[in-house]
Parts: structure tokens; sequence; C-alpha cells
């Protein structure tokens, strides 16, 4: 399994892994967002959002999704969107290695405040 930050190349494989969460939640027609929405937002000027990708094989098979946002009481903090792991991974421990990267990200972003 192989943790990486993610590539606008990676866009279609991540719209899919939401994809299949809006299924999962039973709201398959709610996702309205567009690989090149995700492309966009994720990888302008000013991304509005950052992901993280597992692969095991050279497939894509879970995400995890955030953005900063401001606390007033904390500062900048790091908000966790969404982590998605495909069915068949989950209990593989793939989404802990996930939850951590954004974990250690979170950190190296905010120097030694926790």
């Amino acid at each position: 399994m192989t943790i990486r930050k993610g590539m606008p190349e990676d866009m279609e494989a991540v719209l899919g892994l939401i994809q299949e969460l809006a299924h999962f939640e039973k709201a398959p027609d709610a996702v309205l967002v567009t690989v090149e929405d995700l492309i966009r937002d994720g990888f302008g000027p000013v991304p509005l959002f950052h992901v993280f990708v597992a692969e095991v094989e050279k497939q894509i098979v879970g995400i995890a999704l955030y953005y900063y946002r401001y606390s007033t009481w904390k500062g900048k903090i790091i908000h966790l969107e969404d982590l998605i792991v495909k069915d068949e991974m989950r209990g593989t421990g793939l989404g802990y290695a996930l939850y951590s990267e954004v974990i250690k990200q979170g950190k190296k972003r905010q120097g030694s405040k926790n």
C-alpha cells in the first residue's frame, strides 16, 4: 500500500470513490461534483481542498479529502471531510494509514500547536 498526495490525474478515481460512498449512503444522485470541478477546485491557484490517495497495485482504493479552516480559538485547523476506503479493502489498516497521514499533515502545517 502506498499513501501519497493526490494529483489531477487521480480525480477520476477520486470521484469514483465519492460516488461509491454516495451509493452506500443511499444517495447516488446527490453527487453533483465532476472530475473537472475536482481538478479546478483542488489544483488551482488557491486549492479549496487537498487529498491523499491510497494505492494498492497501482489502483486507488482509498482517499482522505481534507481542507483547512479557521477557528477563532485555535487559528488554522485541518478538517477531514471524507475518508473513503473501498469495501473490499476495509479491515486492512488502509483507513488508519490515510487518517494518520492527515494527522501528520495537520501537525506539519501548525508547527508546535496541538
